[in-house]
C-alpha cells in the first residue's frame, strides 16, 4: 500500500506541482525514513493509521538521537511529510492529515555572504589558461558570478541554452526551482570567457549535451560536487578557508553586485539612471517571493550606504553643542 501511495504522490509532485526530480527524491527519502522509524518503534506502517502523536515523537527522536540537527533541516523533513500526507488527504486516501496543526521549527534567517572585490579578482586570476581545464574553470567561475545560477542550473546548461549575439551571450535557464525558467545576460567580459570555453568544448569528443563537462574519463556532464570542488580548489590557492568557499556564496555575490550596479539618481540632475531594483534582481535570481531576494541585497553596498545615518545628521547634532 505504501509503495502505491508513494508512486501516486511522486506523479502528483512531478505533473501537477511541477517539482524538480532532485527535490522530490529528497522528500521521498525523508518519507521512507519516517516509515522505517515507525516500524522500528512497533507502530503500524499503514499511512491511514499514522497519528499526530507519531510525528511529534519522530520529531523528538530526530532532535535527541541524531545530534540535535538544525531547525532548518528538521523543518525541511516536516515539510516532506506535510507534502506526502497532504496529498493523501487531498486524494481522499486518508480522512485526517496527521501533520495538520504541527508547528514547524522556527528558522532564523542567516545573513548572506559574498566574495569581496579582491577575492573575485584573485579567483579569476587563479586558473591556468594554458590548459583546457583552466579555461573551463574560469568560464564556470565567471558564469556563476555574472549570471547567478543555482549550481544545479549551471550543470544542467546545454548547448541550445546558449544564445550568442556576437557581443553578449544570453543564457536560457530552463526548469529552475519550482519549474520556473528565466533568461540571463552575460556582458562582454564573461561572454568572451564562456565563448573561449565553447570553442574548446566543440573539439572534445563527448556524448553529453552539457556545456560544462569533466575532462577525464568518460567526459560526462560535470556534477554539482565537482563545481563545489572547483570553487574550493581556487579559493584554497588564494588563501580563502574551505568553509568560506561554497557555490551559493557566488550566487549571493551576483545578487548583491547586480543591485549595486544600479543607481537611484543621477548625482547631478537627480533623475533616475540605470535603475536596478528589488524586482529586477528577483527576476534574475528566479525567486518567487521578493522577501527571499531582500536577504541578498541587504548586504549590498548600495543598501548599506542608504541605511546609514548620514554625516549631516551628526553635524546637526553637534552644531547644537
Amino acid at each position: 500500500m505504501l509503495e502505491s501511495y508513494l508512486v501516486d504522490w511522486r506523479e502528483h509532485c512531478f505533473i501537477q506541482r511541477g517539482q524538480q526530480p532532485r527535490g522530490v527524491q529528497q522528500y521521498e527519502r525523508v518519507v521512507r525514513g519516517f516509515f522505517v522509524w515507525i516500524e522500528e518503534k512497533g507502530f503500524s506502517a499503514d499511512p491511514e493509521k499514522v497519528a499526530k502523536d507519531h510525528i511529534t515523537e519522530w520529531q523528538r527522536s530526530i532532535f535527541f538521537e541524531h545530534g540535535n540537527i538544525s531547525n532548518r533541516t528538521r523543518a525541511s523533513k516536516l515539510s516532506a511529510l506535510r507534502s506526502f500526507f497532504g496529498f493523501l488527504k487531498y486524494s481522499g486516501l486518508i480522512d485526517i492529515d496527521p501533520t495538520k496543526g504541527i508547528p514547524s521549527p522556527k528558522i532564523q534567517p542567516a545573513l548572506a555572504k559574498k566574495f569581496s572585490t579582491e577575492e573575485l579578482r584573485m579567483l579569476f586570476a587563479a586558473p591556468d589558461l594554458s590548459t583546457h581545464m583552466g579555461v573551463r574553470d574560469l568560464a564556470i567561475l565567471k558564469t556563476m558570478y555574472a549570471a547567478g545560477p543555482r549550481v544545479e542550473e549551471l550543470v544542467n546548461l546545454n548547448s541550445h541554452h546558449i544564445h550568442d549575439t556576437g557581443g553578449y551571450i544570453r543564457l536560457e535557464i530552463i526548469g529552475g526551482k519550482g519549474g520556473k525558467s528565466r533568461t540571463v545576460t552575460l556582458r562582454t567580459n564573461p561572454s568572451r570567457t564562456l565563448r573561449e570555453w565553447l570553442l574548446l568544448r566543440e573539439q572534445i569528443d563527448s556524448e553529453s549535451q552539457g556545456i560544462f563537462i569533466g575532462l577525464r574519463g568518460e567526459k560526462e556532464r560535470i556534477s554539482t560536487r565537482q563545481v563545489l570542488n572547483i570553487i574550493k580548489k581556487y579559493a584554497g590557492f588564494i588563501g580563502i578557508e574551505s568553509a568560506d568557499a561554497f557555490c551559493h556564496k557566488m550566487r549571493s555575490t551576483f545578487a548583491s553586485d547586480l543591485y549595486d550596479s544600479g543607481n537611484d539618481k543621477c548625482p547631478h540632475c537627480s533623475h533616475p539612471i540605470h535603475y536596478v531594483g528589488l524586482l529586477e534582481v528577483q527576476a534574475q535570481m528566479g525567486h518567487e517571493d521578493p522577501k527571499t531576494t531582500q536577504g541578498y541585497i541587504a548586504i549590498s553596498d548600495r543598501v548599506l550606504r542608504k541605511t546609514a545615518i548620514p554625516d549631516r545628521r551628526f553635524r546637526e547634532i553637534e552644531e547644537e553643542l
